[in-house]
């Protein structure tokens, strides 16, 4: 495999990225091991991994090189990993496909030699635009990064990206950059929206990957047979949500990973379907999108499980009615 694997990580003890990296890396190493592997990180997030005892040993033995950037530690780790993620091109020399820390690698990823372009990624949520569940929010995102996305044919998913060692790809990390420092001033943290808007400026230069190199599980079912690399998303996990797809979504597991590290999940490492809850179900169409309502959150808020509804204890009233009457 020519094109190395890199990982971007600003971590500390009040988060889990340090831990989603582990255990990412790792199965990247499993699937892949004469890969070159590369760490992007701070100067205060190298120093605080030393401070690890023997998992930082074990964490720095993955990568081929670790690659510390000084940045100014005062600033928010948000801010300082979205710089670090929209400079990647200046900071690491020859191809790389770039992987989330919150990804688990499937198999081999040495079919990425032959992609052809200087860049390339999923569609964000495997769908076109036009039918993008979060359409309305992502617009509104998009214009406070100063670019109106309507007429996008595919909002493309930054958690895996190719990124060839060429000119183009150095030019649209600049563009990335400089739109998400504007953005950044306007309010907006998200770096999603000024990666669309690089990618419009310059005549869509990014190509679409095949859905298995970035399957996004809540909406990549049609994916999981031949996933490459999984994406479980994390964004919500020190929300409290109760309705978790995947193991890694578990704060209870990412703090047994920290203790024990990436070993106490290591039957997920081996089978990243092994992940997934074991009670749940598929949704499409408008069933999805009801679940994007207000209403939905609403009821969903209120929803406890045993606990007794006079909302559901009406609705059952009704429907006997109905029965009675037929």
């Amino acid at each position: 495999m020519k094109t190395q694997l890199l990982y971007v990580l600003v971590s500390g003890t009040e988060d889990f990225y340090f831990e989603q990296a582990f255990v990412s890396a790792v199965s990247a190493r499993r699937t892949n091991p004469d890969a070159r592997i590369v760490l992007l990180t701070d100067t205060a997030t190298d120093a605080a991994i030393g401070t690890r005892g023997a998992q930082a040993g074990e964490f720095r033995a993955l990568f081929d090189r670790i690659v510390p950037v000084a940045l100014d530690a005062a600033l928010p780790a948000m801010k300082r990993s979205r710089l670090l993620k929209t400079g990647m091109r200046d900071y690491v020399d020859g191809d790389f496909l770039y992987l989330d820390s919150d990804t688990l690698v499937a198999g081999p990823l040495d079919g990425i030699d032959a992609v052809p372009g200087p860049l390339a990624a999923c569609a964000d949520l495997h769908c076109r635009f036009a039918d993008h569940p979060h359409r309305a929010a992502t617009l509104s995102l998009c214009r406070k990064d100063g670019f109106d996305a309507s007429g996008e044919e595919v909002y493309f998913n930054g958690g895996v990206m190719l990124v060839r060692d060429c000119p183009q790809a150095k030019e649209f990390f600049r563009r990335w950059r400089e739109y998400y420092l504007e953005g950044y001033d306007r309010g907006l943290r998200q770096d999603q929206p000024a990666l669309a808007h690089a990618n419009a400026s310059l005549g869509h230069p990014l190509q679409e990957l095949p859905g298995e190199w970035n399957c996004q599980l809540q909406y990549g079912a049609r994916y999981l047979g031949g996933a490459r690399i999984v994406h479980y998303v994390c964004t919500n996990v020190s929300s409290g949500e109760e309705r978790r797809l995947f193991v890694l979504n578990d704060p209870a597991v990412l703090q047994k990973v920290r203790s024990e590290g990436p070993g106490a999940v290591q039957d997920v490492i081996a089978d990243p379907f092994r992940g997934l809850a074991s009670c749940a179900r598929l949704s499409a169409g408008d069933d999805l999108h009801f679940f994007r309502t207000r209403r939905y959150r609403w009821l969903r808020s209120r929803f406890r499980r045993g606990r007794f509804s006079l909302l559901e204890f009406l609705l059952k009233i009704c429907d006997h009615l109905k029965i009675t009457k037929i």
